[in-house]
């Protein structure tokens, strides 16, 4: 066999040794493209075959992304494209889960106001992690939960769970975090500590608003076994709802949903107080209830929100008599903003309703959620309950938020799992 020809070499190990691939060149070449040419963006009004493909969204709560988050979003887009390659339109959107006791703690650690820490935050999550992972994001449906015209449909799901019956508020004794110096739900207490700060709660008797979500406790259960989920998920909600008989008597480990935060960062609940005419809804037209600028925005640890120490924001008119009248100044928690956030993204261009219902009823329930499984009795829970209640008063027409859920694995540093919280992050930033 004679001498090789140079067009017979091996074109592997005949690459010049110089070659090098500048990956980021080549990413930021591509993605650039992507976004000029809007190449992952969807018509979600006349598209065939849709598919809805989720992930949960972030908390912008420190200084960025770690590679965990990059771990699991990555997974989730892996599959977006996979479906895109059956032949789906795949609707795959990104948002910022931005208000709540997260947020507001890494501001104080920071001395920054909330407002502005928030935004420099999610500016960053979005500019320079999420847009250079290179997922097929959905930009447009964009959604923040700090935004009033998002929040705005928080209040007004507020509303139609309290003139439902389902909202109501009344003194009794609850969770108590002398750190955060806020209540907490029963599922924030893990082992008798605070979920986010690990300071061990008290009780404290005070009045606060709660969702009658035990009202929901079987048919949560009964439903279990339909979903297409991990089943380790499903059994630690079957675990959390508890349902026992005691000599014929059925009873539930479930508790109502405390949803009362005496902090500031928050949506503010939208109800106020009248001498003349006692508890009254701010009318639907009024909307949204929006949070004060202030610069006291610190928690007190009095039982009472920041809030009440605004007397502008306080003092109102009461919608029924035309008297004077308090604002409630408790804001709602951020698990409220998260349980609903999946029915906002495809509408969220839309002004004068919280969701489209055709566009509701052609995307929706979602096709596949993926996300960590230590929100199985928190975030889980609380987008069923919600979404229940919202099919039940005829606003949308499925009564179960997600048809596939699939939890992700876990990266761990130092024997823990990697967490903001704990300091243990690795930064995918490079």
């Amino acid at each position: 066999m004679g001498p090789i020809k140079p067009d017979q070499r091996d074109p592997i190990n005949s690459i010049p040794p110089a070659f090098t691939y500048d990956h980021r060149a080549v990413e930021a070449r591509w993605q650039s493209i992507w976004q000029q040419t809007q190449l992952y963006e969807v018509d979600l009004a006349t598209t065939a075959q849709p598919f809805y493909n989720l992930m949960m969204f972030p908390y912008p709560s420190a200084e960025g992304l770690h590679v965990g988050n990059v771990y699991a979003f990555t997974g989730a887009d892996i599959y977006g494209r996979f479906m895109a390659m059956q032949g789906k339109a795949v609707f795959e959107p990104m948002g910022f889960d931005a208000f709540g006791i997260h947020s507001e703690n890494f501001a104080i650690k920071q001395g920054i106001h909330p407002r502005e820490l928030t935004a420099r935050n999610v500016k960053r999550f979005r500019e320079t992690q999420l847009q250079r992972i290179g997922n097929r994001f959905c930009w447009n449906q964009e959604i923040q939960t700090t935004d009033p015209a998002y929040y705005k449909w928080t209040q007004w799901i507020f509303l139609q769970l309290f003139k439902a019956g389902l909202a109501v508020r009344k003194k009794a004794a609850v969770n108590w975090c002398p750190s955060c110096k806020t209540v907490l739900a029963d599922e924030q207490v893990i082992s008798s500590e605070c979920e986010r700060c690990n300071t061990v709660v008290i009780q404290r008797e005070l009045e606060q608003w709660f969702f009658k979500i035990t009202q929901y406790a079987q048919r949560l259960l009964d439903n279990l076994e339909q979903l297409d989920w991990s089943e380790k998920v499903k059994t630690a909600q079957r675990n959390w709802i508890g349902r026992d008989e005691v000599d014929g008597k059925v009873q539930y480990h479930l508790r109502d949903w405390l949803i009362s935060r005496q902090r500031y960062w928050g949506p503010p609940i939208p109800i106020i107080y009248c001498d003349r005419c006692g508890t009254v809804p701010v009318p639907e037209e009024q909307l949204p209830v929006q949070l004060p600028e202030t610069e006291n925005w610190l928690p007190q640890g009095t039982g009472n929100s920041p809030l009440a120490d605004i007397p502008e924001f306080v003092n109102t008119t009461c919608p029924g008599c035309g008297g004077a009248a308090r604002r409630e100044t408790d804001v709602s928690d951020n698990f409220l903003d998260s349980a609903w956030y999946f029915l906002r993204y495809p509408s969220s261009d839309r002004v004068d309703v919280p969701f489209d219902p055709v566009i509701t009823a052609k995307w929706l329930p979602v096709d596949m959620y993926i996300g960590g499984a230590e929100h199985s009795v928190l975030h889980l829970l609380y987008s069923r309950f919600i979404t229940m209640v919202l099919y039940d008063l005829g606003h949308i027409p499925f009564e179960e938020p997600f048809r596939r859920f699939r939890a992700h694995g876990l990266l761990t540093k130092q024997g823990g799992k990697m967490s903001k919280s704990k300091g243990n992050v690795v930064n995918p930033d490079g």
